[in-house]
């Protein structure tokens, strides 16, 4: 039933799939993605200012503006157009358009819940330009919570920069725009039409001029579920939801806080919501750059998509002390597992150096791993080859009970020494001895 849900604060995690080298062979260009893992912590704005003599009571304001949004989800989730307008400031006219075009780009999107959270606590400060352009405002803090159906366990929350406006005693929208740091989260409706295809373990949301590519998604994507499946096992989902925006312009606005895209192929993105013991991951999703992902051939699709996949799959293990070479080299191990691919494909660039005679002194920091660093992809082939070493060396088994518990909060120097009887110091000899006997 659409209404209000209770407040819940969120940040978001993105593992970002940069194209970092381009590979040529035979009879394709690989370009092999890397992904790193970053945070976006939700501005909270300056408590609500003290109320007029004419409201010497929120409450009603606080009821008004509650049983709007109670309406808009309703609306909605029921494509009722009459009474979505009905919410939304009849002066707001690009707004009204706006939301119009909202309703009918939803038509598609298999929703299973639409709801709002409001929090009165917090709200925008004073202004003067606002006071002149609406008279009576109000901008408290409000979610939207969302879900697919069959593929949301729970939903999704994304910040929306609501302004309220009071006119002739009732509350109404009057737009979304007005605040740089307490902005509306974009989704891909928002940009237009949504098509939708489902296969066997995917959905694929985009806009209607990239069909072909949807159906290409929808194969690679189904054939990398089991794959992933066979690794790391059965305790996921084993359902993933893929966005595809229209142009890397559209990718920018899904994700505006993040640097450059331009070489982006594919990115896997969660909201970490809190909620009972602590942050639990929800609708994770896998964003496509389509201009990128379309120099990429049909090793370098099962690689990508595979790899960002492992993420889906690895999401709720993955706590904040597993290392950053553990969660990237993991996802390669999968992407890479099986296929055969040599390592002067998948390890190229650190082999060049390896064979300069520039053997790296320790497993890659978690700084390393900044999108602008020009040895990414070294520092990428890095953690794949650590994470093939302790397969390797231990068994698959071992290796993903290890990830597990560092995941569950265990430090990995003690986790290395429990249940693999090694340091983190004897592993990085045998890894840096490893690199130089087989890449040199």
């Amino acid at each position: 039933m659409p209404g209000v849900a209770h407040p819940r604060r969120s940040v978001r995690l993105v593992a970002l799939a940069a194209a970092g080298q381009l590979v040529a062979s035979v009879c394709t260009a690989v370009v092999l993605q890397h992904s790193i893992a970053t945070t976006v912590t939700p501005t909270r704005s300056r408590p609500v200012p003290a109320l007029a003599d004419t409201e010497r009571s929120g409450s009603d304001r606080v009821g008004a503006v509650r049983a709007l949004l109670r309406q808009r989800a309703a609306a909605v989730l029921a494509h009722d157009r009459e009474r979505l307008l009905d919410t939304i400031d009849p002066a707001a006219a690009a707004l009204r358009a706006r939301q119009a075009r909202l309703l009918d780009a939803l038509r598609d999107v298999p929703l299973s819940g639409w709801t709002y959270s409001l929090d009165p606590s917090h709200a925008q400060p004073p202004s003067r330009g606002l006071d002149r352009r609406y008279g009576t405002w109000w901008a408290p803090d409000v979610s939207l919570h969302y879900a697919l159906a069959g593929f949301d366990a729970a939903p999704t929350e994304r910040q929306q920069g609501l302004t309220f406006v009071r006119r002739a005693g009732r509350w109404y929208l009057a737009a979304d725009d007005d605040f740089r740091s307490h902005r509306t989260a974009y989704e891909l409706w928002d940009g237009g039409s949504v098509v939708v295809a489902r296969g066997a373990s995917t959905l694929v949301l985009a806009h209607p001029d990239n069909g072909e590519l949807v159906q290409l998604l929808l194969r690679e994507t189904d054939a990398a579920v089991p794959r992933v499946t066979a690794v790391w096992g059965q305790r996921w989902a084993q359902r993933v939801v893929l966005v595809v925006p229209a142009s890397e312009a559209e990718l920018r606005r899904l994700l505006p806080d993040l640097g450059d895209l331009s070489q982006i192929a594919a990115l896997a993105t969660a909201e970490l919501t809190h909620r009972g013991s602590g942050y639990h991951p929800v609708g994770d999703r896998v964003l496509i750059d389509p201009p990128n992902f379309a120099r990429l051939g049909s090793l370098g699709r099962r690689v990508v998509l595979a790899h960002e996949v492992t993420h889906v799959a690895s999401r709720e293990a993955t706590g904040p002390a597993v290392p950053t070479w553990l969660v990237e080299g993991l996802a390669d191990y999968v992407g890479y597992h099986g296929l055969g691919v040599p390592l002067s494909t998948s390890a190229g660039e650190l082999g060049a150096e390896v064979r300069a005679g520039q053997l790296p002194a320790r497993l890659p920091a978690d700084q390393a791993f900044a999108g602008n660093d020009p040895a990414l992809a070294q520092v990428y082939e890095q953690s794949w080859l650590a994470v093939v070493l302790l397969a390797r060396t231990y068994g698959e088994p071992a290796l993903l009970r290890l990830y597990r518990t560092v995941g569950s909060g265990q430090p990995l120097a003690q986790v290395m020494m429990m249940q693999l009887d090694t340091t983190e110091a004897a592993f990085t000899v045998a890894w840096r001895d490893a690199l130089r006997r087989e890449l040199a």
